[in-house]
């Protein structure tokens, strides 16, 4: 019943298979919190199929429809063409709990159960619709970057894989580990000015916001916990675009036995705190430069849908 009032409900709010198609709210009451996310589902979507999720977590300062616009839908074109549910949630306050990296953010001064947020917005949409619940996914810039690998760690027997835009790992981090392998995709620029590439504080506003470990740490954090020793590609992104003055490096590591276990470093040489192949949502003197040679949504979804078990 909850299934099938769902989807009258998107039919009559004019979910479309047109232009005009476009992502709907749910509300969703998290330990007496209102929380909400925005759920877009593909062309076509039929009950009787089941459809893997991809959370796209939102930076601090953001919101879920701010998502929705710097991957400029790209999403949503993707889960069109290949089938499956894309959910942007709305942090708390702007802002996602993504451990003890900082108190400064609401969502960590308040300790806001954000994994919990996660459980239930996965139990909701299993209620309303059909969705794989083998074939679960999590992709963030920033603060959502930092989230998913927290979400990875504390939830590796629910999500299959993350993608990590513009975030390293925090400190406090890489002294948790993951009952299970999750592979991971990072796509960092090496000319970060918030998230420094080679470690060290956080800066926002002149204010730090926690330590991070280098992204070369970050990674090896990962090949260790999901015993990635072999290295597998590493090739260069064609510089399509000069104007963006940056180029991008891709690095594949995978598991002996399990060759659906990976960890990818995408490096953007001179790439700033941005979404590379996204809008430009702020100067390049406060966030550095964004690279167009890549669409990190077509990278993360690729590496997804790789992984994805029938």
């Amino acid at each position: 019943m909850f299934r099938i009032l769902f989807i009258v409900i998107l039919i009559l709010s004019g979910y479309k298979a047109d232009a005009r198609r476009k992502t709907e709210t749910v509300f969703l009451n998290v330990n007496g919190i209102e929380r909400y996310y925005k759920v877009y589902l593909p062309k076509g979507y039929d009950r009787k199929q089941n459809y893997p999720l991809v959370f796209i977590l939102h930076g601090g300062g953001g919101k879920a429809e701010g998502m929705v616009k710097l991957t400029r839908n790209r999403f949503n074109h993707l889960a069109d063409r290949d089938g499956f549910i894309a959910v942007y949630p709305n942090g708390f306050e702007k802002g996602w709990n993504d451990g003890d990296r900082d108190t400064l953010a609401v969502a960590r001064r308040l300790n806001i159960d954000d994994v919990g947020f996660f459980d239930a917005m996965i139990d909701d949409l299993d209620r309303k619709l059909s969705i794989d619940r083998n074939n679960i996914f999590a992709c963030g810039i920033s603060n959502g970057g930092f989230m998913a690998q927290r979400l990875a760690i504390e939830r590796s027997s629910v999500f299959k894989s993350i993608g990590v835009v513009a975030a390293n790992m925090s400190t406090d981090q890489q002294e948790m580990e993951p009952a299970n392998p999750v592979s991971v995709m990072f796509i960092c620029g090496t000319a970060d000015p918030l998230v420094p590439y080679f470690g060290g504080p956080v800066m926002v506003l002149n204010q730090e916001r926690g330590e991070v470990v280098s992204v070369d740490k970050s990674v090896q954090y990962w090949k260790e916990q999901n015993e990635c020793s072999v290295l597998k590609e590493e090739s260069d992104f064609p510089d399509l675009n000069k104007a963006d003055v940056c180029t991008a490096h891709k690095t594949i590591w995978e598991n002996p036995e399990n060759p659906n276990v990976r960890v990818v470093n995408i490096r953007i040489e001179n790439g700033g705190h941005t979404w590379p192949g996204g809008r430009q949502y702020l100067p390049k003197k406060l966030v550095g430069n964004t690279n167009r040679d890549l669409n990190a949504c077509d990278e993360i979804w690729s590496f997804f849908n790789s992984l994805k078990t029938d």
